[in-house]
């Protein structure tokens, strides 16, 4: 399925400059690439070319993140996008994921607990993830960034040769929301280096995944009271709604729905350099 190419995100920059007129055109192309049926190979290109698609456009906005007039074009994208907008958005998102994994994974949520226990409400592992899936089209080449990025974005980055081919694919501001992705937090199961006490809260996106609450022990003493994260979809549809509420909704509440079922991604976001990065971003209801 095609999104539409209503993302009024753009819309508005793209009656200013020059820079801010390209920057509307990159992102009316990437949001609806970043989900369409391209990524399965639909329209004649593999789910490889897709991702490189992705990692170069995405890089462009990066690169005219750099650009004086960003700041004046940001303002106009989120002046221009209005709540219904978003929410159409989010809806035609959901429904365009055809990478999503979540009735290929075992959720095992076990106990209930709460930010403040100290108690363990779960004797096995959150997430059990099938090999089918690490080596999906999108999801393989996720993960293999996982090791190439600090989590600090403003910390500059050593790149290997490898590390740069593979940079095409994803960002570094989006992968430093680390925690808040559930193959980031199996992986790090699969490690064992995050111990899941138990969940908090859970959200069901009606078969598309789930939002939960969960609280863990990471790499053996650091105490994550309260972790949110999408569990199911995939890293391009994840990718695609920060994208959309970075720029639409920087730090603030972003609504958005699926199947009528409303929840709210929350970004922060860092200034370095006169460039404005993700903090981090992650799901909220």
């Amino acid at each position: 399925m095609k999104l539409p190419l209503i993302l009024l995100l753009c819309y508005g920059a793209c009656y200013a400059d020059d820079i801010a007129s390209a920057a509307g055109q990159i992102f009316n192309s990437i949001l609806p690439n970043l989900i369409s049926n391209s990524v399965t190979g639909q329209q004649g290109n593999s789910a490889t070319n897709t991702l490189q698609q992705i990692g170069t456009v995405v890089g462009g906005v990066v690169d005219y993140a750099k650009k004086k007039s960003y700041e004046e074009m940001l303002k106009q994208v989120q002046d221009s996008t209005s709540d219904e907008d978003l929410l159409r958005i989010s809806e035609e998102m959901f429904n365009a994921d055809v990478n999503n994994a979540f009735n290929y994974i075992q959720v095992n949520l076990q106990g209930k607990t709460s930010p403040m226990s100290k108690s363990d409400e779960a004797q096995t592992s959150l997430l059990t993830v099938p090999e089918n899936v690490w080596n999906g089209p999108t999801i393989r080449p996720f993960v293999a960034l996982f090791d190439n990025y600090h989590k600090n974005v403003i910390r500059p980055e050593f790149v290997t040769p490898n590390e740069e081919t593979e940079q095409v694919t994803f960002i570094n501001t989006i992968l430093a929301t680390g925690l808040h992705s559930w193959l980031f937090f199996a992986k790090r199961e699969l490690d064992r280096k995050a111990n899941y006490l138990g969940y908090i809260d859970k959200l069901d996106l009606s078969g598309k995944g789930l939002i939960l609450k969960q609280h863990s022990i990471l790499s053996e003493t650091k105490d994550a009271p309260e972790i949110t994260m999408f569990v199911g979809t995939s890293p391009e549809l994840e990718m695609a709604l920060y994208t959309l509420c970075f720029m639409a909704r920087p730090d603030r509440p972003c609504k958005l729905r699926y199947n009528n079922v409303p929840f709210t991604i929350q970004t922060k976001t860092l200034k370095a350099d006169n460039v404005i990065l993700i903090d981090t971003a992650y799901p909220v209801y």
